[in-house]
């Protein structure tokens, strides 16, 4: 028998911890998944979801084989086939969809179900090969990306570890206790310093019911909020003038427009009254200490990008980027930066072809004048976690569209394969691993062999490429070769740290990482709180009007305000396969429960033009009166004749675009609420 032995990985979920992972294994089979002690940042810990994420590598759901579909598309029925027929009969559709309608016509889809560099992009040679449609991958963090590069340029956050030395901590638009777990430490320490935590939050999440202070916000109105503080701030002089006059550029047209307005339309358009603003500029101006953390989901709303601005704009103004014991601002932490053209091959492409933005995913399945023909799924689960997902599911069932899907276990999109093959998880693949929420880079190595003939997005899409007859040396090259390859180009990597040191696992702290956080003078690059750009794009943070929220049409028919932040057991729709049946909660103010004579625990419709989903109502206080909180995307069973699964919470959201980014607008949307 076996001794039991320890391997180490990283997690490859769309996380900005990124932990590190130790896999204890008995016989060849993983008994137990735990935190990396040695990590500076994981510190021995993983989060609930990663505890339990053996349930899914040894789920019934798992799929082990390739599959051909055998009943109606979304029934989910298949039988049983090999790789070489597999691979034979996906080179063939392809190849003949090219040759009929065009390389546009097939459409790749995938996101960050792996972040692995690597696999991650992995169909990207082969797809700028074949001249496929592009993806625009804007789902996630499209918005509050684009708005932090107009402010900031290429500038990398400042390190989580600041916050440790803090004497204010505000968490803005981010549930850390449940999407940042690993930044929570930080906050304890300092609170034993004696520390205060401020929390900006649309509804009372877990981390506001811990905060010293919470902050309820209008959804969208952070900009205001930013904004309105920096007019106190100017009144009372306590900006960061030297840090201003010498690292920042453009502040003088951001002070004209600030003083010209009045506080009371920034307390309006917030949600938060002028007293309020107040205090939290004089708080602010009297701790120096200061740490802002800032969450990506505030950007998924019309304003969103906007939202990302103001703030930045707000710490530069008090100096923030200019670190110092306690003090900075974090988004994402931009510490590394490789090539990408040694993993996407897009020299390879020899023609120019079309985007879509795979937030348009229904209307291109359904509405595009030019039809998708072919869609190859990987790394993603679109029917759940896609905008408007009823109209996706709907192409998804069309009969003459071929679908591939690469997935671990039995998805909502998996169901409406035509070619259904089985993917590595993390453990049983190589890749290298960055953190978007600290300044760490790894590399995994398998700590098990694949289940069953599950291949790695790497391996599958070299094998196909081949199998579609092409022979670029690209993809002959194995995942170590194209990993080497990347990492030699790595920025972020000391000196003293070489490639083959990484890959054998080695863990790299990046240069971009300043002890006292001091992100702008470490770069030698300065914050532009004026940015010149096109119209109707504004140079500097600004208010702007919102979108559904001031739609008279919508209002009239839908007077309830949704949004969907992550759940404490998914990450996005990962870990559905643990909860099918369930349909989740919403959380309803108490005087919305009474108008709509709604009971709490009982089942209830959230409806809108686009869709319904069922959930079971939690009438609480934590949110405010007009906002619905329905956490988590949960799978929603197939329940009619068709095969075509209703009901999740994302048939009510929108295929609009952010302000910027061509980022999601998960946050803004409206509904109506139907008792049960």
């Amino acid at each position: 028998m076996e001794k039991l032995h320890t391997l180490k990985s990283i997690c490859p979920l769309d996380c900005p911890d990124t932990c590190g992972i130790v896999a204890s294994i008995e016989n060849g089979k993983i008994v137990s998944l735990s935190g990396d002690k040695d990590h500076p940042y994981t510190n021995g810990f993983i989060c609930r979801k990663m505890r339990g994420y053996l349930d899914r590598f040894y789920s019934p759901e798992r799929i082990l084989f390739p599959q051909l579909r055998v009943g109606r598309k979304g029934e989910g029925k298949f039988k049983r086939i090999s790789w070489q027929e597999a691979l034979q009969l996906c080179a063939e559709r392809l190849l003949e969809v090219k040759k009929e309608y065009g390389g546009e016509a097939i459409l790749p889809y995938s996101y960050a179900g792996n972040m692995g560099a690597v696999n991650r992009l992995a169909g990207y040679p082969l797809f700028h090969k074949l001249g496929t449609s592009q993806l625009e991958q804007t789902i996630c963090s499209a918005a509050s990306g684009a708005g932090w590069k107009k402010q900031c340029g290429p500038l990398a956050g400042c390190p989580p570890e600041n916050a440790a030395d803090a004497r204010l901590i505000i968490a803005w638009g981010i549930n850390i206790k449940v999407s940042n777990v690993h930044f929570w430490p930080y906050v304890r320490q300092a609170r034993k310093k004696g520390a205060r935590l401020v929390v900006i939050d649309p509804y009372r999440n877990e981390t506001a019911q811990a905060a010293d202070e919470y902050v309820q916000v209008n959804i969208g109105g952070d900009t205001a909020l930013a904004l309105g503080i920096l007019q106190v701030l100017l009144e009372s002089d306590g900006v960061d003038n030297q840090f201003i006059q010498e690292q920042t550029t453009g502040f003088a047209d951001l002070k004209a427009y600030v003083c010209g307005r009045e506080l009371a339309e920034f307390a309006r358009i917030s949600g938060v009254s002028e007293t309020v603003i107040r205090m939290l500029a004089r708080e602010i101006v009297k701790t120096p200490k200061t740490f802002i953390r800032i969450g990506v989901g505030i950007s998924r709303n019309s304003r969103g990008a906007m939202s990302i601005r103001a703030i930045s704009s707000l710490a530069a103004a008090l100096g923030l980027f200019a670190g110092g014991t306690g003090r900075g601002v974090l988004l994402s932490a931009g510490a590394f930066k490789g090539e990408t053209e040694i993993l996407t091959g897009e020299s390879l492409r020899t023609e120019s072809t079309r985007s879509i933005n795979m937030i348009h995913l229904g209307y291109a399945l359904t509405g595009m004048e030019q039809p998708v023909k072919a869609l190859v799924v990987y790394n993603s689960n679109p029917a759940s976690v896609n905008p408007d997902s009823s109209s996706v599911r709907f192409g998804l069932a069309r009969d003459d569209l071929f679908t591939v899907v690469h997935e671990q276990v039995m998805t909502p999109t998996a169901r409406f394969a035509d070619l259904l093959l089985p993917a590595t998880t993390f453990l049983e693949n190589l890749d290298v691993y960055t953190g978007y929420g600290h300044f760490y880079m790894g590399v995994a190595k398998p700590v098990v062999e694949p289940a069953g003939e599950a291949k790695s997005n790497f391996d599958f899409f070299q094998a196909l490429a081949l199998a579609c007859g092409f022979n670029d040396a690209t993809f002959h090259e194995t995942c170590r070769e194209r990993l080497k390859r990347y990492l030699a180009t790595m920025g972020g990597v000391p000196q003293d740290i070489g490639v083959e040191e990484i890959i054998e696992g080695r863990l790299v702290h990046s240069t971009k990482s300043c002890a006292s956080g001091e992100v702008l003078k470490s770069s030698g690059l300065k914050f532009h709180f004026s940015s010149p750009g096109y119209a109707p794009e504004p140079p500097i943070a600004c208010l702007t009007d919102a979108g559904e929220f001031v739609d008279p049409d919508l209002l009239a028919r839908f007077p309830l305000q949704l949004i969907t932040p992550p759940h404490p057991d998914l990450l996005n729709s990962t870990f559905g396969e643990k909860y099918q049946g369930e349909c989740g909660s919403v959380l309803i103010h108490p005087d919305d429960a009474a108008r709509f004579n709604v009971k709490d625990g009982a089942m209830v419709i959230i409806a809108n033009n686009r869709g319904r989903s069922t959930r079971k109502a939690t009438v609480s206080q934590n949110t405010k009166k007009g906002v619905l909180v329905a956490e988590g995307l949960f799978w929603i069973p197939v329940e009619d004749s068709s095969g075509v699964a209703a009901g999740g919470i994302n048939d009510l959201t929108s295929q609009k675009l952010a302000d910027m980014g061509g980022g999601a607008t998960f946050h803004e949307c409206m509904v109506t609420l139907i008792a049960r």
